[in-house]
């Protein structure tokens, strides 16, 4: 086996690796979700005990990155393609932790004897969050940057619906007074949500400096993503 050959197995063990994690974010996103409206306390135990799995991947493909770094000495392509998996790692550790922000959401409202109701669509949001995670991971396995702009639209469309499941939130806290202490935990979790489809755009933008070379902000709404307010 040549040098070349045995470094393309190591890349591909890392793509895996790295799959291994997104795929175990996105399955916490879900089962966050799920606790929360249905108040199911063992899925948010679950949630927080695969938290665990997700940083302890983090820290065994950065160590593999920086192994293949020190010893392979990797240049161009390979290089691109090892910075950012350093980079989405990062990216995918976050969708986990704000995975288990959600589930103590729902943690919270059954302790405070809070039945969920659907104010707004918040498995909806959910849905289209977890899609633009599986486009973006598809566009980093088969280098389509055709997925890359499917997930910046669909970024745009999940801005616009939080924006207005965020109108209808005010206006409840603000109307009935009754269902304030859920409206309120609802806006959080769908902004966890909208920070979520964010993460992925790093992701599908990493996608595009591997297949091109130039790192820069590909989303029209980039500029937006530093707003850290509700």
């Amino acid at each position: 086996m040549t040098t070349r050959q045995h470094f393309d197995i190591e890349l591909a063990g890392l793509q895996e690796k790295m799959l291994e994690m997104a795929t175990c974010a996105d399955s916490m996103v879900g089962m966050a979700v799920e606790s929360l409206l249905s108040g199911d306390l063992e899925l948010v135990q679950e949630v927080v005990q695969r938290d665990d799995t997700v940083d302890q991947m983090d820290l065994d493909i950065e160590a593999l990155c920086l192994r293949l770094i020190a010893t392979q000495q990797p240049v161009a392509r390979d290089l691109r393609i090892i910075g950012t998996a350093l980079k989405v790692i990062t990216d995918i550790e976050r969708i986990g932790d704000y995975a288990v922000d959600i589930a103590k959401i729902g943690r919270r409202l059954v302790r405070a004897h809070e039945v969920y109701q659907p104010l707004v669509d918040l498995p909806h949001i959910t849905s289209l969050s977890r899609s633009m995670l599986y486009d973006a991971l598809q566009a980093f396995i088969h280098h389509d940057l055709d997925l890359v702009d499917r997930v910046i639209r669909a970024d745009d469309a999940v801005d616009a619906l939080y924006h207005s499941m965020r109108s209808r939130l005010t206006q409840v806290l603000t109307e009935d007074k009754p269902h304030s202490l859920l409206a309120l935990n609802t806006l959080f979790a769908a902004k966890y949500i909208e920070r979520i489809s964010d993460h992925v755009v790093n992701i599908a933008e990493r996608v595009c400096f591997i297949e091109t070379g130039e790192l820069k902000p590909i989303s029209p709404s980039a500029a937006l993503r530093d707003d850290r307010t509700i």
